[in-house]
């Protein structure tokens, strides 16, 4: 006896049809009666009578069901605490970072730890600093300078940008006289960065047009709006593009922000995994600026 079969056939039980039990279940019809079927040819007996308005319990059906009830609630309880039980890390990053190279570093960490239980939230920098700050993330990548006396940042590695345009563009003189593609959300370094580099090469600001995702920015540019800066991890092959390496724009470097008395006990195997994936040419020793702003 399956405990998915018991489940559905006190769904029938209580709501006296199977029609009215597979659409609050989620299921076709066809699926549940398959289902009432095996379980009564496993018990050998007949669990419903089918009538007109739906079905009725018999004599064995309600015998089983007095012991479906707490079979049920034990295997509930059972579920909900070992999920209890199970190790969270609970993961913060901008939109950008995380449609880069987040995938590929928790993938490789849940590999190492496959019983922790990965939840990622993303939002605005200053946002994920505070709900570091607050414990309610246990770490989060940034982008920023930050100021915060219960916070300091373990990591710091270089981030590669490409100034992004549609494919037919080939000449990287004319694309600063393009719109330029951008997020929306506040504190952005690469709209700022972007945004310096046309004032300076135009002596004019020039005119933006916002999005909220990464994707969406991408579309935008490969459809000939205008061009936009991003981290080289996040362009891929899935729109007609052309990069440009942006070292005369600038640079960015993601850190990785914990709270200075964190306690997670895979915390620590996450920074490893990370920093055994960035050691090279990108790692970066933590500027003085970084340690006094996580001391202040």
């Amino acid at each position: 006896m399956e405990s998915l079969e018991l489940r559905i056939f006190r769904e029938v039980a209580y709501e006296r049809s199977i029609s009215r039990a597979a659409d609050k279940m989620g299921y076709v019809q066809s699926n549940v009666t398959a289902h009432i079927r095996s379980l009564e040819e496993e018990l050998g007996t007949a669990l419903f009578i089918r009538h007109s308005k739906g079905v009725t319990l018999t004599d064995d059906g309600m015998r089983l069901l007095a012991y479906a009830d707490p079979i049920i609630e034990l295997l509930t309880n059972a579920k909900q605490q070992l999920q209890k039980a199970t190790p969270v890390l609970r993961i913060g990053a901008t939109s950008t970072i995380a449609a880069g190279k987040l995938p590929v570093w928790l993938a490789s960490f849940r590999e190492a730890c496959p019983q922790v239980r990965i939840a990622v939230r993303t939002d605005t920098q200053a946002a994920l600093i505070e709900a570091v700050a607050s414990r309610e993330l246990d770490c989060a990548f940034v982008n920023t300078d930050y100021h915060h006396p219960k916070l300091k940042s373990v990591l710091l590695f270089r981030e590669p940008l490409v100034l992004v345009a549609p494919q037919e563009r080939r000449q990287v003189e004319e694309l600063a006289r393009q719109p330029i593609i951008v997020t929306s959300t506040p504190g952005c370094p690469y709209r700022s960065l972007l945004e310096q580099w046309v004032l300076l090469r135009t002596l004019r600001q020039p005119e933006a047009v916002e999005f909220d995702t990464v994707e969406a920015i991408l579309k935008a540019v490969s459809l000939g709006m205008g061009v936009s800066l991003l981290p080289a991890g996040v362009v891929t092959d899935a729109y007609p593009l052309t990069s440009f390496p942006a070292d005369e724009i600038g640079e960015t470097y993601v850190q990785l922000v914990i709270a200075k008395a964190q306690d997670h006990p895979f915390l620590n195997r996450f920074i490893e995994s990370v920093d055994e994936q960035v050691a090279g040419s990108q790692v970066k020793e933590l500027p003085s600026t970084a340690d006094s702003s996580a001391d202040e």
